[in-house]
């Protein structure tokens, strides 16, 4: 059955890759640009592909960006990753910001979230296969967690070239302005104290993370994650 022909919808900046690699830091940066909007918390409009539904979500992402002043709006979920041929078809304009992280440190933060290794592991192959696969599309840019903690300006300023934008040196200072993105609607109180972390890293000075599974996996695990990951670590440019 031929599908309808749909009207392209106006698109904006998608931030998404596997979860515990820095969407949200990202996300605040980019949000504390004067010209453009962040939309709070996860709002997995695109989790279900419906054209009708994400129509609806992008209307009240612009009416919020008009009432604020803005250009643009800025909205991170992660597992959006897995929904790109639907918001790229639906939204041919739309700008997405992949971010990747090396494998160990994030499936040491998963597996503090999930309390086993397992669930982690699988979730950074089956995000960042996907990564991998969007990495050289021209609506998309892959940012570095790592880059991004060791020269916050350099890589601010080659995602904003990418948005259209200027780096503003007031994006780094972020942190000054405080926000609550996650937590108001959570009802389990494990997802309110996820998003209580949350809260919390974005309202802090961006700080380098970088070699803390050294503190939460052992060297069992340390192997498991290398030798289950070295294939696509390597691809993405991370040596394990």
């Amino acid at each position: 059955m031929r599908r309808l022909w749909r009207p392209p919808l106006r698109g904006s900046i998608h931030v998404c890759g596997c979860g515990h690699s820095g969407t949200s830091i990202l996300t605040r940066l980019v949000g504390e640009h004067s010209r453009i909007h962040p939309i709070a918390g996860e709002t997995g409009v695109a989790k279900k592909e419906r054209y009708g539904r994400y129509r609806l979500a992008l209307e009240q992402f612009w009416q919020a960006t008009e009432a604020a002043g803005a250009d643009l709006w800025v909205e991170k979920t992660p597992k959006h990753v897995r929904h790109l041929g639907f918001i790229l078809d639906a939204a041919p304009s739309s700008r997405i910001l992949l971010i990747c992280r090396h494998p160990l440190d994030t499936v040491a933060s998963l597996k503090r979230r999930y309390g086993r290794l397992g669930k982690g592991l699988r979730r950074w192959k089956q995000d960042n296969s996907r990564v991998l696969r969007w990495q050289n599309h021209p609506q998309t840019l892959l940012v570095r967690y790592e880059d991004l903690v060791r020269s916050p300006q350099a890589c601010l300023e080659e995602v904003m070239a990418f948005v259209g934008l200027e780096f503003e040196p007031r994006q780094l200072s972020y942190h000054q302005q405080p926000v609550r993105w996650y937590g108001q609607a959570e009802a389990e109180p494990a997802e309110l104290s996820h998003g209580n972390h949350r809260n919390r890293q974005i309202n802090q000075p961006l700080f380098d993370n970088r070699g803390s599974y050294r503190q939460h996996l052992n060297t069992t695990e340390i192997s498991r994650v290398r030798q289950s990951c070295s294939r696509l670590a390597g691809a993405l440019g991370y040596s394990l």
